[in-house]
C-alpha cells in the first residue's frame, strides 16, 4: 500500500502560499543594492540629459550598463535560489 505521509518536498509544493513566500525571500535583492542601483541610474541619466557633450554619452552608457548588471545579478539570484530551495526541500 502507498504511504500517506508527506515528505518535505511534498509539503513545500502542496502549499503554494508558503512556496511563494520562500521564493520571494530567496530572490529578493538586498535593500542596499536596490538603493545603490537607483542612485547610480538617476545620476547617470541626469548627466545624460543635462551634461555637456562628452559626459552626456557617458551618463547614458553608465545608466544602461547599471541596469544590465542589476538584471544579470537578478538572474543569478534566481538561479541560486532555485538550487537552494530544491536542496532545502529534498529535491535533487
Amino acid at each position: 500500500m502507498a504511504r500517506s505521509s508527506f515528505g518535505k518536498a511534498d509539503r513545500f509544493y502542496k502549499n503554494p502560499v508558503r512556496r511563494d513566500e520562500e521564493w520571494n525571500e530567496a530572490t529578493q535583492a538586498p535593500w542596499w543594492l536596490v538603493l545603490l542601483a537607483i542612485v547610480i541610474v538617476v545620476v547617470a541619466f541626469f548627466a545624460g540629459v543635462y551634461a555637456e557633450q562628452p559626459y552626456n554619452a557617458l551618463g547614458w552608457i553608465v545608466g544602461i550598463v547599471t541596469i544590465a548588471i542589476y538584471g544579470w545579478l537578478g538572474a543569478m539570484r534566481k538561479r541560486r535560489a532555485r538550487v537552494y530551495l530544491r536542496k532545502l526541500h529534498g529535491q535533487t
